[in-house]
């Protein structure tokens, strides 16, 4: 990536990488890809959503409290300890 990174940046560097080539043959080129970014047809392979059937969240309403018991028999001391 950092490679690919570096030679579509520097253009004396891609050329020297083409160095056989007097004009540079950037048709199927991977740094020109890397820098102009690869585009793929996304409606070919894209799928239609899966439709979803919504559904009202019932709650049930009580109208007394439920308290929930203390975990211990008997509570601790609220106070630091008399020294």
């Amino acid at each position: 990536m950092f490679v690919l990174g570096l030679f579509a940046a520097s253009p004396v560097l891609h050329q020297q990488l083409h160095h056989d080539a007097h004009p540079p043959a950037d048709d199927g080129c991977a740094v020109v890809l890397f820098a102009g970014g690869v585009s793929m047809p996304v409606a070919a392979i894209a799928l239609p959503p899966v439709p979803v059937n919504w559904t009202k969240q019932t709650y049930v309403v009580t109208s007394e409290l439920f308290v929930a018991s203390p975990r211990y028999r008997l509570l601790p001391a609220q106070g630091p300890p008399v020294a």
